[in-house]
């Protein structure tokens, strides 16, 4: 279900170099793009926070009892993508050009990254995951530019079948995430039309926001082949999200704009669409194993949006 808490509005600067000033803009046209935009920010969310802990081993074995322990960390890096649509409106609104996708894609992509540690199980064949990735408020290319990053989870992976040499290993999951962002930018001065008059906004930082909390369920087979590893499985999530905007300045002119339900005040502006929602998708890939060292591709499909995503991992597995 989606519920607008606030009628808002912010500059998109977030996601294109472009610099402007002294535009004007219809305010109630403006409205519809800043709400499709955030609703389908909040709609990705969960598919994004699933980057990370996808092994390929469907579990790692038991650490005990076991004459071998059972354990492995490393790194993940990926992204999924975000329908351009909503996007490309908002900036229309701009008079922006958004720039060319790689390879003609229609989709934005919206990274993410991990740091992540398996743990085998005790005397029951299941397996314990957990990953971490963090960037505090960090400079982004220029220092006008900020971005906030931080993404938590954790995984329990029960072995249904634990497999032989003739048997894949099957296992069902549970997993819980927390994804947390923003970008955030020194805008120019800007100002606004609207039914009462207009508004004037001097030396803005604005910034787009947006978490998640997700609970997901997933099972997946994978068979181990001397150095390769297929493996592939079907997951859902239920996430509870939040997306939206902030706008600090100093604000003039006729703030009166509760004809066009929309609250601001001398101080700022500020919009989160709020979406509790399911999801489902489909991954798989294969690892290269190396020893000790094993490489993870991990592509992921969501059913719902026709969003996908990609992952690459390298990890010191036990």
């Amino acid at each position: 279900m989606i519920k607008q808490k606030k009628v808002v509005f912010l500059a998109f600067l977030l996601f294109i170099s472009v610099s402007f000033y002294g535009f004007t803009l219809d305010l109630s046209e403006l409205q519809v793009s800043v709400n499709s935009f955030s609703q389908s920010m909040a709609e990705s969310l969960p598919f994004n926070s699933t980057i990370g802990l996808n092994w390929s081993d469907a579990w790692i074995g038991k650490l005990i009892p076991s004459a071998f322990p059972h354990f492995g960390v490393g790194i993940a890096l990926g992204f999924t993508t975000l329908d351009i649509g909503a996007i490309s409106s908002l900036a229309d609104r701009f008079d922006f050009s958004m720039p060319d996708m790689p390879l003609g894609m229609d989709r934005f992509m919206l990274p993410a990254y991990t740091a992540e540690a398996r743990l085998g199980g005790f005397f029951l064949p299941f397996d314990v995951g957990v990953k971490f990735g963090y960037l505090p408020n960090a400079d982004f290319l220029i220092d006008s530019i900020s971005i906030d990053y931080m993404l938590i989870g954790a995984d329990v992976r029960y072995a249904v079948m634990e497999g032989n040499v003739i048997l894949p290993k099957i296992s069902l999951a549970l997993g819980f995430n927390y994804l947390r962002g923003g970008i955030g930018i020194n805008g120019p001065d800007l100002s606004f039309d609207h039914s009462n008059g207009s508004i004037n906004i001097e030396s803005p930082k604005i910034g787009l926001k947006w978490h998640t909390y997700t609970l997901d369920v997933r099972a997946q087979v994978s068979k181990s082949f001397v150095i390769i590893t297929p493996y592939a499985g079907l997951g859902a999530s239920y996430g509870r999200s939040s997306a939206g905007y902030s706008l600090d300045a100093k604000i003039t002119g006729d703030l009166n704009l509760e004809d066009e339900s929309i609250t601001i005040s001398s101080t700022g502006m500020s919009s989160m669409i709020d979406s509790n929602d399911v999801n489902f998708r489909a991954f798989g890939g294969l690892s290269l194993d190396l020893t000790i060292l094993k490489i993870d591709l991990t592509g992921q499909y969501s059913f719902k949006d026709g969003n996908y995503g990609a992952s690459l991992g390298f990890r010191i597995q036990l």
